[in-house]
C-alpha cells in the first residue's frame, strides 16, 4: 500500500478480490487516512452500466465535491475490466501524482502485456485464489498441528480434505455446511462467468456451442486438452463449430481465470509451446456442477492450485514427460528444482511402483536426489536406486507450518 504503484488484483470471480480492497481499506483507516480520502467503486453496479473511460473523471469530481478529501486519495475500483480503454485513463490519473490507484478485475487482460506496456514500470500485480487448503481450514476455525496426526482430529481434518476436494474452496462455499447451498452458490457463480465475464464482454454469437465447451472443459480436469477431440465432440453431437472457434473459447476461459494450461518441460520455449498441454480448473467445485468428481484427478488439481498460489516471480511450474513415456505430474523450479508426483491411493495394485518408477528416473536424468509423492492420507520415506522417496498427505504438505 505504500508503493507509488497501480496495485492490481485479479483473479476468477468470487474469489475474494472485494473482500482484500476491503482488508486494505480497514488498514488505512487503522493508520490514520481519513475516509474522506478512501474512494471505493464497484463497476459492476446497476447504475454504472455502460460508463466508458472518459466518464471516469466525473467520479472523481464528484468525490471531491461531495467529500473534503486532504492529501493523497486512494481510489479502489472493482471489477474495471468492463470499462473500456480503462487503463488508459488510470495511467492517466497516475501520472497527476494525488491519487494511489487500486484495481481488481476478472480478466487475465490486467495481467497481458498490453497493460504491462500502458502501465510499464508503475503497476505490481497480485493474483488471488480460491482458499488455499490453510486458508479454508483456518476460515473454519480447525486447528492444525503436528499433533493433529495423532488424535482424534485427523478424523475431522481428513474429512474437511474430502469436502475441498470435491466441493472446492471459494470463501463463499468453504463456510456453507448445507450441500444443497454449496451447489446453488456454484452454479450462480458459473452463470456470472458464462454471461457477465464471457458472452457479453466477448460478445459471443455462439452461446449454445459454448455452455457445451464449458461443461468439456470444466470436466476434463486434470487432463490433457485436445482441441481435436473438442472439435469430434461438437461434430458428434451435430454441432457445426469450427477448430478456430473451439481455441477461442479455450482462450476466454482462460481469460477469465477458470482454466488453467500447463506446458510440458522443456528447456527448449519452441518445443515447450508445441507439446500437449493439460488443463486445470480454477477450483474443482465447478467441475462438480458437471459431473462426480474423480479424487485422484481432484487431488491432482488441488496440488496444482496450491503450486500455483505459492508461485514467485522467477519460478516456473510444468509435466514432465520422459522418452520412456513415464510422466511427473510437476516439475517445480526456482532456485531448486523439485518433482512432485500426485498419488491418492497408492495402496492400489501396481499404482506405487509405476509412481515411483517415473520419479526416480526423471530424477536421475535430472541429476537429483530426491522427489515427493503427495498422497490422500499416506506417509513414508523410502530410497529407491539412490533417490530419497517421500510420501506426504496433501494435508501435512498444504499446510506450511506443519514441516
Amino acid at each position: 500500500m505504500n508503493a507509488n504503484k497501480v496495485i492490481t488484483i485479479a483473479g476468477v470471480r468470487r474469489s475474494g478480490k472485494t473482500h482484500v480492497m476491503f482488508q486494505c481499506m480497514n488498514i488505512l483507516l487503522k493508520k490514520g487516512i481519513k475516509r474522506d480520502n478512501i474512494f471505493y467503486v464497484d463497476f459492476e453496479n446497476e447504475r454504472l452500466v455502460g460508463i466508458r473511460a472518459t466518464d471516469l473523471d466525473n467520479l472523481l469530481i464528484a468525490h471531491r465535491e461531495l467529500f473534503n478529501p486532504n492529501g493523497i486519495v486512494y481510489v479502489f475500483l472493482d471489477e474495471i475490466q468492463v470499462v473500456e480503454n480503462w487503463e488508459k485513463w488510470v495511467r492517466k490519473i497516475y501520472d497527476t501524482g494525488g491519487y494511489r490507484l487500486i484495481i481488481t478485475g476478472s480478466s487475465s487482460e490486467l495481467l497481458s502485456r498490453e497493460i504491462a506496456t500502458s502501465l510499464a514500470g508503475r503497476n505490481l500485480t497480485y493474483v488471488i485464489y480460491p482458499f488455499s487448503f490453510e486458508e479454508y481450514v483456518n476460515a473454519r476455525n480447525m486447528q492444525v498441528s503436528k499433533l493433529t496426526k495423532y488424535s482424534i482430529d485427523k478424523g475431522t481434518i481428513l474429512k474437511a480434505v474430502n469436502e475441498f476436494l470435491e466441493f472446492g474452496s471459494f470463501p463463499e462455499v468453504a463456510l456453507t455446511q448445507d450441500e444443497s447451498r454449496k451447489l446453488e452458490l456454484l452454479s450462480s457463480y458459473f452463470d456470472a462467468i458464462f454471461f457477465k465475464d464471457i458472452v457479453r464482454r466477448y460478445k459471443v454469437r455462439e452461446v449454445g456451442e459454448l455452455k457445451v465447451f464449458l461443461r468439456i472443459i470444466s470436466s476434463n480436469y486434470a487432463a490433457y486438452f485436445s482441441s481435436v477431440k473438442s472439435f469430434n465432440y461438437f461434430q458428434s453431437l451435430g454441432m457445426k463449430i469450427s477448430r478456430v472457434t473451439v481455441l477461442k473459447f479455450l482462450e476466454y476461459t482462460q481469460s477469465v481465470f477458470l482454466v488453467s494450461l500447463l506446458e510440458q518441460y522443456q528447456k527448449s520455449v519452441r518445443k515447450r509451446t508445441t507439446r500437449q498441454t493439460k488443463a486445470y480448473v480454477i477450483d474443482i467445485g465447478v467441475s462438480r456442477l458437471f459431473s462426480d468428481i474423480d479424487k485422484g484427478r481432484s487431488l491432482e488439481n488441488a496440488v496444482f492450485l496450491e503450486l500455483m498460489g505459492r508461485k514467485r516471480p522467477l519460478d516456473s511450474i510444468a509435466y514432465l514427460r520422459l522418452k520412456s513415456g513415464k510422466e511427473v505430474d510437476f516439475i517445480v523450479g526456482g532456485k531448486t528444482i523439485e518433482l512432485i508426483q500426485v498419488s491418492y491411493d497408492v495402496s492400489a495394485p501396481g499404482t506405487r511402483p509405476r509412481e515411483i518408477s517415473g520419479l526416480v528416473e526423471a530424477a536421475t536424468k535430472l541429476g537429483l536426489r530426491k522427489g515427493t509423492v503427495i498422497t490422500y492420507d499416506y506417509e513414508k520415506k523410502e530410497t529407491v536406486e539412490g533417490i530419497s522417496i517421500e510420501y506426504v498427505p496433501f494435508w501435512i504438505w498444504a499446510v506450511p507450518s506443519m514441516h
